[in-house]
């Protein structure tokens, strides 16, 4: 909306300028014509006029002077006549210019009748006559007279003049004025432009400085201010170089960051990583950019067998795994990178970027902070992957999944107490190892669909079991993405009744972290699965991170201790007091505790020793198809 009334405040101004540029050029022909057609024919007139007066005047003072020279008898007779006549007839003809000029004032008429008194009757009209005294003394009175009307005349004059003046200068006046009026507008006109001007200069220094951000923006990453992948995918196409190396990053853990903390924290997180990438990137001749979320990418013009390569990404490992400080909190982060090199791994820009990250996922899946070389080997095992995640988004529909149950034995009475249900996949005749497609499932997502269908099968065999079988357990591994999903509860509550089986048959295993993260949350979600009648273990206990004060609080039936603290009793007394302080702190809070991963006679005889309740391996049992579980547990009940 600023924007909107910005642009219309400057095509305001615009209009304004131009409105005024065409009204000043209106007003100056119309100011100039006003004044040709006033004051011009004025100062002509009253020009002229005082022209007429100033002749006037001086043919009164020659009529005077001739008057003078003949009374004292310096001219002939004939020759006063004469300069009288024409003295007379200039006279004549100048009043009546300045009675046409100014009409006939009360001045002017004084002049004239004074005027047509001038000739004295009392001097000599014939030639040569001798002058008496008489007469000259008639003559004196008469230039007297002549000398008295002439100063009247010319004071009627100066009357006169003085009004043709005021006339003048009213004329000039009214130019004057008008002038000064253009002037003003001028000036204001100039005002107005050199405002406009400063407005424009400062409207285009936005705009141009608008344009270049938003040219910036256009490249870069807006948080990091690193150029985003559409940046770095155009640097690659219009690269000339002859050999160049990209190393693909991905910021390790940087979820649980977000997760924990929040995205606000996360994105200062994210800006300082950026920062330091970038500085050591161009301290080694390197390009940073930021492709999404937690992923970076820089390129060198290097080799990627090169050591100052090595030595910049060594560089870039050991600084990352300095703590970032945000606020009160300190946090360590790594960083996984994956490296492929032009033209050697790829000559063409879109596989050398496919190649660089099934180099960062070998790096990632070998456990982060490191850095890993493209080969031939990984884009297979790439290919593979995504072909496994092809044909396991189909495995149910094709009826490829197999539950096998692996016994689970009471050490006090011997007998079977249950089963543990697993998941199999038979692909094309042989079967998968769930460590292949387990990881590959709850990466894309799948687990959840693969979770739902593990739950509702192990109810449908523990009903049937139940016909045969009172009191027996099937356990059921819980994987933490299906854990967390919003309808979990529901989906247990739904298959629960659907398939009508006795919840106290069947157990959930979560493992420690999934209840960890957000624990008030989890606790409240353990609750009311065990309104519904279902039993709970907490699996590979001591592997996780759990605290003892909410350990206490989680409504768990039993402990299932990791595989790799059983394999491990053999070894010493210390290994033995570990697994002994895990049964006893099962003990002391009311649980059972089930040993897994049990494959010798002497670890059975030290579990037992350590009243352990159950144990879970080779020894007693290997994971069984259903028929053969059958079997197993007919036998067990014989």
């Amino acid at each position: 909306m600023f924007d909107k009334l910005y642009r219309f405040a400057i095509y305001g101004l615009l209009a304004v300028l131009i409105g005024s540029g065409i009204y000043l050029s209106y007003v100056m022909t119309r100011t100039a014509s006003n004044i040709r057609a006033s004051a011009v024919p004025q100062l002509e007139a009253n020009v002229t006029l005082l022209a007429h007066i100033s002749s006037f005047e001086s043919a009164l003072l020659h009529h005077q002077l001739a008057m003078h020279e003949y009374s004292n008898d310096e001219i002939a007779y004939r020759h006063f006549v004469e300069l009288q006549q024409l003295t007379q007839q200039e006279m004549d003809n100048h009043l009546k210019c300045m009675i046409a000029g100014l009409g006939m004032t009360a001045a002017l008429l004084d002049i004239r009748d004074t005027y047509r008194g001038l000739n004295s009757p009392g001097l000599p009209v014939a030639p040569g006559a001798a002058r008496s005294a008489a007469t000259q003394l008639a003559a004196k009175e008469a230039v007297l007279d002549l000398n008295l009307k002439t100063r009247h005349i010319r004071s009627q004059l100066e009357q006169v003049k003085r009004d043709a003046e005021n006339k003048l200068y009213r004329s000039e006046g009214i130019a004057g004025n008008s002038i000064r009026d253009i002037s003003l507008l001028i000036y204001m006109f100039s005002v107005g432009v050199f405002l406009a001007g400063l407005f424009m200069t400062y409207h285009v220094w936005a705009r141009f400085r608008s344009e270049d951000e938003l040219a910036f923006q256009a490249t870069h990453d807006p948080l990091t201010g690193l150029a985003h992948r559409r940046s770095f995918e155009t640097r690659l196409r219009a690269s000339n170089m002859p050999r160049y190396t990209i190393v693909l990053g991905r910021i390790d853990r940087f979820e649980r960051v977000v997760g924990g903390l929040g995205h606000a924290m996360g994105d200062r997180m994210m800006q300082q990583i950026a920062g330091r990438i970038k500085q050591i990137a161009e301290r080694h001749g390197g390009e940073a950019f930021r492709l999404d979320g937690a992923n970076i990418a820089i390129l060198y013009k290097l080799a990627k067998t090169e050591p100052a390569l090595h030595a910049a990404l060594s560089e870039m490992r050991d600084d990352m795994r300095r703590p970032f400080v945000l606020d009160r909190h300190e946090i360590f982060s790594s960083l996984s990178l994956g490296i492929a090199e032009y033209p050697g791994d790829a000559a063409d820009p879109v596989q050398l970027l496919k190649n660089a990250d099934a180099a960062l996922r070998a790096a990632h899946d070998a456990g982060g902070d490191c850095y890993e070389s493209y080969t031939e080997a990984l884009n297979t095992r790439a290919n593979e992957r995504l072909l496994l995640e092809a044909a396991l988004s189909h495995a149910i529909e094709r009826k490829e999944l197999e539950l096998h149950y692996q016994p689970q034995q009471c050490l006090k009475t011997g007998r079977l107490m249950g089963f543990e249900a697993l998941i199999r996949w038979r692909h094309q005749g042989k079967l998968i190892s769930p460590a292949d497609f387990i990881p590959l499932a709850e990466e894309s997502g799948l687990i959840v669909e693969l979770g739902d269908w593990v739950f509702a099968r192990a109810c449908r065999q523990a009903r049937r079991w139940a016909e045969t079988a009172s009191g027996l357990l099937i356990a059921v591994n819980i994987s933490p993405r299906q854990f967390r999903h919003p309808n979990f509860l529901q989906r247990i509550t739904d298959t629960l009744q659907q398939t009508q089986v006795d919840p106290g048959s069947i157990e959930l295993e979560i493992t420690e972290g999934m209840v960890m993260e957000g624990a008030d949350k989890m606790i409240a979600l353990l609750t009311s699965l065990r309104r519904l009648g279902l039993k709970l273990a907490i699996d590979d206990f001591g592997t996780g991170y759990s605290s003892l004060s909410y350990l206490t609080r989680f409504p768990v039936n039993r402990l299932k201790i990791d595989q790799s603290f059983v394999g491990r009793l053999e070894r010493g007394p210390q290994d033995v007091s570990i697994v002994q302080a895990a049964i006893q702190l099962g003990h002391s809070l009311g649980m059972e505790v089930i040993a897994e991963g049990v494959e010798t006679e002497s670890q059975r005889l030290c579990l037992e020793r350590l009243c352990c309740d159950q144990i879970q391996g080779y020894y007693y049992g290997r994971p069984l198809a259903q028929a053969a579980a059958s079997e197993f547990l007919a036998g067990a009940h014989a």
